[in-house]
């Protein structure tokens, strides 16, 4: 097997139309679609008073990250990695990924025909969710409170650059669990809410471990806080440090994953 060096944009650009092939004439990426639909609908719909459609998009910068603050949209990505999920389990279960591992020695063509039907699984969740949110918010008369659409667009960008490592990571799950679509779904999701490295930062700061609860901002958790309605120069800097670190990482470790264990 190869390294990232031997990377064959061909070989990629070939396992890519045929995931998108089977993506588009699939169901479960237009349930995901509905889902993207469904959520905006029902926070609004639900609320008895909702104070603006941004509170429902991500942080003004006005108050601290935590648990809630730029995870909105972050949350999409748990869509992506069900579909990452199911085609992997798919291509593990009916034994179609000794195909492509035989015509496709490197392991990095794989993972970077998963990481490109990611992100546009993202930007379309992202699209959905956004224009539904938006469409209905104003037709029920819920002030934007969006402070610029420069900085709509700005931390659309953010988000979208963490859930590449975001994706990367729920590749290497799926890796991991391979058939078994129930654990790998459930990892899924837990890694998508971000909720292991914000509760650590939580305990660690309760704890009196401040210092070391702040190295815990450098995961893409952490970052995701960063990324607010507000555009920062230096915030962004970071999310770009910190995706290209976790991204090189995660891709590493989803490597590994299929070097190691065998195929069937």
């Amino acid at each position: 097997m190869r390294s990232l060096t031997a990377l064959d944009f061909d070989r990629s650009m070939h396992l890519f139309r045929m995931d998108l092939h089977r993506l588009f004439h699939g169901k479960a990426f237009y349930v995901m679609i509905g889902i993207s639909i469904f959520i905006p609908v029902m926070m609004l719909t639900q609320m008895s008073d909702p104070r603006s459609i941004a509170a429902f998009i991500g942080s003004n910068g006005a108050s601290n990250g935590g648990f809630g603050a730029g995870m909105n949209l972050s949350m999409l990505v748990a869509l992506t990695g069900m579909l990452l999920s199911i085609s992997i389990g798919k291509e593990y279960s009916t034994g179609f990924i000794k195909n492509i591992i035989v015509v496709h020695a490197n392991e990095y063509d794989y993972i970077m025909s998963k990481l490109m039907i990611a992100l546009i699984c993202n930007a379309t969740f992202f699209l959905v969710y956004l224009v539904t949110l938006l469409a209905l918010g104003t037709a029920m008369g819920v002030p934007a409170g969006i402070p610029s659409i420069d900085g709509l667009v700005w931390y659309v960008a953010e988000k979208m650059l963490l859930s590449i490592p975001a994706s990367m990571l729920m590749i290497a799950a799926s890796l991991v669990f391979r058939r078994n679509y129930g654990w790998s779904i459930a990892a899924i999701c837990i890694v998508a809410t971000g909720i292991i490295p914000l509760s650590m930062q939580m305990g660690l700061r309760m704890a009196g471990l401040g210092l070391v609860a702040s190295m815990l901002d450098f995961t893409v958790a952490g970052a995701s806080s960063l990324a607010t309605l507000t555009p920062h120069a230096g915030s962004l800097l970071a999310i770009l440090c910190v995706s290209a670190a976790w991204t090189v990482v995660w891709s590493l470790v989803a490597r590994g994953l299929m070097s190691k264990r065998d195929v069937l």
